[in-house]
């Protein structure tokens, strides 16, 4: 918080239930600008905003999810300068529309939460957050304090590097949690996991987190649960806004014992008596298994978080895997692309999308791949990639 007061940019890794909403909520009361809250989920916005509002601070949020008539007073709020923290997702701070009426008024501080998520190759990359350093500077360049719970040495450097972070200013904390057991069971066949994932979840006391990593098996563990008279909801990224909004409230005010989701259900959910987390299949990584994990024991009493294994997991995870990052080909296109005379509006994102005829997302993962190296080709620079990544006019155009 010092050094968030101080207007140092930094980076601040700390285990769940360390207290890293209150490293940007208190300076937000004290710093005399707008503080803006970039989060992954709307999930997190909600709980966070309508705490906020509770102990009195003037918190809005803009997202996708809220209604024509909060949104309206949220940007009502924006354009008067009279919200003090606007939490706002990825996708929204890229708008120039929404960083425009901000940058109207003073902004002190900018937070990045779940900050790995900027990095590539981190465990829970979304491509949006390539968005969040042209925004920094389309504010004014305020502080900025990037907040996540678990980063590997290179996931930090990449976070740094893309937020203007020095080195010296990364602050890590511990990650073990005593309170919290870890169990891993290797079930043999895959038929054996959803009978014992309903023996696990009656023998626990107490409110719990069942992860699945599909929808498909979200919806029939969700079911067999239901059916078994255990107090359930449901939550994916399937569901629409108003569902997902239900399913939550239902949990966070404890009207359901149990939670079945995908991991669209998980970061920031600010429920401390979580006693236990069990993951019906293996994650992605092991840094995502231990986010998801951590949302057990916020409270510091003792809670029991267990993985069924069976080996067939890893394909699985193999074939998500496929469809986040860029192949050989994709990066080959996207440089013979750039290799063209550019249109007359340049080589914008949209461009080259549609030129390149493949997933928005992977572009903007295969140009950050090269705007991570110094030269990208005989004639075309790194900061000119970076320049379509943030879609600003290029100072080198290609």
């Amino acid at each position: 918080m010092e050094r968030v007061l101080q207007g140092t940019n930094t980076l601040a890794v700390m285990p769940t239930g360390a207290g890293k909403s209150l490293c940007y909520q208190l300076p937000a009361v004290l710093l005399p600008g707008t503080t803006v809250v970039v989060s992954p989920l709307v999930a997190l916005m909600k709980d966070q905003c309508d705490a906020l509002r509770a102990l009195g601070v003037s918190a809005v949020q803009i997202n996708s999810a809220i209604g024509s008539e909060e949104l309206a007073a949220a940007r009502e709020a924006v354009e008067s300068g009279s919200a003090r923290i606007v939490l706002t997702t990825p996708e929204q701070i890229a708008d120039p529309a929404l960083t425009a009426a901000l940058a109207r008024h003073p902004v002190s501080l900018l937070v990045v939460d779940e900050a790995h998520c900027i990095s590539e190759w981190g465990h829970d990359f979304r491509p949006a957050f390539l968005e969040i350093a042209p925004a920094v500077k389309a504010l004014g360049g305020p502080a900025v304090l990037a907040l996540t719970a678990t980063a590997k040495p290179s996931v930090m450097r990449e976070i740094v590097t893309l937020l203007g972070i020095a080195s010296k200013d990364v602050v890590q904390a511990g990650a073990y949690r005593p309170n919290l057991r870890f169990a891993v069971e290797p079930l043999a066949r895959t038929a054996d996991r959803l009978p014992r994932a309903l023996d696990l979840v009656a023998a626990h006391e107490g409110t719990g987190i069942v992860y699945t990593a599909t929808v498909k098996c979200a919806e029939e563990v969700h079911a067999k649960l239901a059916a078994a008279g255990e107090s359930v909801g449901l939550y994916h990224g399937r569901l629409n806004a108003t569902q997902r909004a239900q399913a939550q409230d239902d949990f966070m005010e404890g009207r359901v014992r149990v939670m079945v989701a995908t991991n669209a259900f998980g970061l920031g959910i600010d429920k401390p008596d979580i006693r236990f987390v069990l993951h019906y299949q293996m994650p992605a990584s092991v840094d995502a298994y231990y986010q998801e994990a951590g949302r057990a024991g916020r409270d510091g009493e003792d809670a029991t978080c267990t993985l069924l294994y069976v080996q067939q997991d890893r394909a699985l995870q193999s074939f998500f895997l496929s469809g986040r990052y860029p192949s050989l080909n994709d990066l080959q296109a996207v440089m013979a692309l750039l290799h063209q005379p550019a249109p007359s509006g340049g080589w914008t994102a949209d461009a080259i999308v549609e030129a390149v005829e493949r997933p928005r997302a992977k572009l903007l993962v295969a140009l950050s791949c090269c705007a991570a190296t110094r030269w990208c080709g005989a004639r075309v620079p790194a900061a000119s990639i970076r320049s379509v990544i943030w879609m600003t006019p290029p100072s080198n155009p290609c």
